[in-house]
């Protein structure tokens, strides 16, 4: 009961919490969240413990763990679905990926916000409000027209294809498309813009001051200030690139990514069931470092950055 009068106020206060119906309520709704995280964790646990399987153990024995495991067992299992899967060439690929939205995302949207929070050119009322009323526009009506921009960008097919005259670089089958996405992301822009207007002008102005270009003022003092939008939008852009499928598929089926190597797995028969099971697990495990190096960094930048001072 220690612990229910140390509570901060919120859907239930300290006073309702010492009452009959206030601690039945809380350990009720504390039993509902116990069995929507174990749904959420055994068929993860299942997949996990699938990979260590044989593939004749997972069709005929429904049993949870393994019958029969080892530390010699594992690390064959681990070795051979490595050589099978060929995954190196898909894990590099996938970090050329995301590692390019990453850099473009905070240098681009970065500059953006900077742009329209400090500088403030001629212009950038309406430009903010362009922003704004592309964040209403639904992506998948951008597909087609991107994928026509990419053949032969930046000025798409035009009608002197037929002459044999294309103005532009086809860039499909590429990186290029998805770094130039990451950097035209419209939250993005207004997530920095939103904090740099929390950020006092005269860090600006006493840097240019001292002889300080806009670069630097960006660089060694708007973004040093920025870390809790940079770590969000960090776990936000490498979580989604080590996720995305429908872009690789359509954009670069050449070069291929985690999510689409998974899906050709699925269609491959000549992939047993042990080693679909193992890739998934080397598929998984990159979303969870991310989440694990950032989690903690994320909830003390959020807590910070939303005290303004």
């Amino acid at each position: 009961m220690k612990r229910f009068n140390e509570k901060k106020a919120a859907c239930l206060s300290s006073a309702e919490l010492k009452t009959f119906k206030g601690q039945l309520l809380y350990w009720i709704i504390f039993a509902i969240l116990i069995v929507v995280a174990l749904c959420s964790l055994i068929p993860a646990i299942w997949a996990v413990s699938s990979a260590f399987k044989k593939s004749t153990e997972i069709i005929a024995d429904p049993s949870f763990f393994p019958k029969e495991i080892s530390w010699e067992i594992a690390k064959t299992r681990v070795v051979d679905a490595w050589v099978k899967l060929d995954l190196a060439p898909t894990i590099v690929n996938t970090l050329i990926r995301s590692v390019g939205e990453l850099i473009s995302r905070l240098v681009v949207c970065g500059f953006g916000g900077y742009v329209l929070s400090k500088l403030k050119p001629t212009g950038s009322k309406l430009l903010f409000v362009l922003i704004v009323w592309t964040m209403m526009m639904p992506g998948q009506i951008r597909t087609v027209p991107n994928y026509i921009s990419y053949t032969a960008f930046p000025f798409a097919r035009n009608y002197l294809e037929e002459q044999g005259l294309v103005l532009g670089v086809d860039v499909l089958n590429t990186f290029i498309p998805f770094w130039l996405g990451a950097g035209a992301d419209c939250y993005a822009v207004l997530l920095f813009k939103n904090n740099f207007d929390t950020l006092s002008t005269s860090y600006v102005e006493a840097a240019k001051i001292d002889g300080c270009t806009n670069y630097g003022v960006f660089f060694k003092i708007m973004f040093p200030l920025s870390m809790p939008i940079v770590i969000y939008e960090s776990i936000g852009v490498l979580s989604a690139s080590w996720a995305d499928y429908m872009g690789p598929l359509i954009i670069s089926p050449d070069k291929v990514t985690m999510p689409l190597k998974l899906y050709h797995m699925s269609g491959n028969a000549t992939i047993e069931y042990n080693t679909y099971f193992m890739g998934l697990v080397f598929g998984s495990i990159p979303p969870f470092i991310i989440f694990a190096f950032f989690q903690r960094r994320i909830m003390g930048g959020i807590t910070v950055g939303g005290v303004k001072g």
